[in-house]
């Protein structure tokens, strides 16, 4: 028997599967080409190579669709994550890796195709609606990721669940200055400063707050001593 007839058939799961994967895939592509305004259903579908049918089917109205494609994104980055976090160094070098591959993370199509959608979901309810809380959901991955790199160790420290959250807002700031205005190089260079700096930034979140001075105080302070 030839190998060609010994292989199974697909059932219809692996074929629905497989049509999902074709139906995101496309609308990444075209996110990343055209951007929010120009990537519409029948642009997707074209790419796809899919029926009309066949799109509603998975995803009845382009919110549900882009919403979709942001979670897809998601779990090939956290795929890419854990196998790449096999070949981190140990001891030291570890922590500088692991914020390196983390600032790679926001380099790629999900970041760019991340920042159409937020512009967008600024004045599309439904948009903004779905989108929200996918992204609570990525965010909470990329935390939980992050850490299972680091190891307990380093993660378990009092002041790192700040240090990281302080991370994420400026690679997240970085990326996007980057994006728009074409600044990778300092990006880059402002995002490899913090990364030596990250332990004491750990070891300085640890530290009690202090509060500032009550508004006024400074300068009735001042007066005073006229």
């Amino acid at each position: 028997m030839t190998p060609q007839a010994a292989r199974a058939p697909r059932t219809q799961a692996q074929r629905r599967d497989e049509m999902r994967h074709a139906l995101l895939e496309a609308a990444v592509d075209s996110l990343v080409e055209l951007g929010f305004a120009r990537t519409t259903t029948l642009e997707v579908q074209r790419r796809a190579a899919v029926s009309r049918g066949a799109l509603l089917h998975h995803f009845p109205s382009k919110a549900e669709l882009l919403v979709a494609t942001i979670a897809h994104l998601a779990e090939r980055r956290g795929r890419d994550l854990k196998q790449r976090s096999l070949s981190l160094p140990t001891g030291p070098a570890r922590v500088d890796a692991v914020l390196d591959l983390l600032w790679e993370s926001f380099a790629g199509p999900m970041f760019q195709v991340a920042i159409e959608l937020r512009a967008a979901a600024r004045t599309d309810r439904e948009l903004r609606a779905a989108l929200t809380p996918i992204e609570k959901l990525v965010r909470e991955r990329i935390i939980h990721q992050t850490g299972v790199m680091l190891g307990p160790a380093f993660a378990g420290q009092d002041g790192y669940a700040t240090a990281l959250d302080l991370t994420l807002h400026l690679m997240i700031g970085a990326a996007t200055t980057a994006c728009l205005h074409g600044e990778q190089g300092r990006a880059d260079e402002l995002v490899a400063h913090w990364r030596r700096m990250f332990p004491a930034i750990v070891a300085a979140a640890a530290a009690p707050a202090t509060k500032p001075p009550a508004r006024g105080t400074d300068q009735r302070a001042r007066e005073s001593k006229r």
